[in-house]
Order: C-alpha cells, then structure tokens, then sequence
C-alpha cells in the first residue's frame, strides 16, 4: 500500500489500553500472486549432478536458482535447493526437480515481488560493444553490464574482466 493519509482518532471511554484508532488511506498495490518460491532438502546428491539440475532449470524458465549450505538429521550435510519461478512455469520445473535430483518433496510458496523495468541496450566502449541492462528507480538511471558480454570483450581485448567494470560508459547520465 501506498500510503497517501494517516489520521489518528481516540475513543470516549477509558480503557485500560489506550483507546486509539489509526487509520491509513491510500492505493493498492497489486498482489503479484504469479511468483512462486519452491525449496528442497537435499543430501546425497553430487555436485555435478546439482550443477547439472540448476543449468536444466534456467534452461527452462526458472528466475533464479540457489544452493544453500545445510545441516540435516545426525548432522549430514546438505543443501537447500531453491528454485523461484512463474506460477506458470512452475509444475515444469518441480518436474525437472523430481527428475534431476534425489529429493523426494518440493514445498513451495507464493510471494509478492518488486521488479525495476529495464531494457537490453548495446553500448559502445573503447573496446567494443557491450550488452548491458538498463534500469530506472525513482528517476534514477542504473546500468548493468551482462556477463557474457563483458567476458567476451575481456578476452577479445586482452585485459582483466574488473577492469570493464570501472568504464566511464557505465555510468548512467
């Protein structure tokens, strides 16, 4: 919710709490019920396969794919796999889940997300071209350099990847 006013009124009779209502008016948000965080415990499952399961999941639709260290029963290690989505992506990928991995139960959950707009922009550079996202918050402009292109123009050009970083292009106007 936006807020737009708050007003705050007391009541006529003396309570043993204070006798205060406060009230906000505003807009809205809308509720973004379209984005889903589903997460499993797994414990016996290598790391090539894990590797494997997340490349299997951004391949076919997931947001964002983590790996969290974890201890389970009688101590053994393990990792949280979490795997956030659209809702409609979602069964596809509990399936790749259920099928890639040793898990044997995904719980998942809805939740409201807040996303910038952005667009995919070339720029060019002292070196080349370079695919960068740029995004715009509250007026302000950020770029983003996409990593891929910032690998390639690195090896192309024969200089440390940090140091395409600190490019005057970068920086947003």
């Amino acid at each position: 919710m936006t807020a737009e006013k708050i007003g705050w009124g007391t009541g006529l009779k003396d309570l043993k709490i204070p006798n205060v209502l406060k009230v906000y008016y505003g807009d809205m948000q809308e509720s973004n019920e379209n984005f889903v965080v589903m997460e499993t415990n797994v414990d016996d499952c290598s790391g090539e396969i894990l590797g494997y399961t997340s490349e299997k999941l951004f391949q076919n639709g997931a947001l964002d794919v983590f790996y969290t260290p974890i201890f389970m029963k009688k101590n053994r290690p393990a990792y949280r796999l979490t795997v956030a989505c659209k809702k409609e992506d979602m069964l596809k990928l509990q399936n790749i889940m259920f099928r890639e991995t040793t898990t044997i139960g995904i719980r998942y959950r809805f939740e409201s997300r807040t996303e910038l707009g952005g667009e995919f922009e070339e720029i060019d550079t002292k070196y080349g071209k370079l695919k960068v996202k740029k995004v715009i918050n509250n007026g302000e402009i950020y770029i983003y350099p996409e990593y891929e292109s910032m690998k390639e123009l690195a090896e192309k050009s024969n200089i440390p990847l940090k140091e395409l970083y600190k490019l005057d292009e970068l920086k947003a106007d």
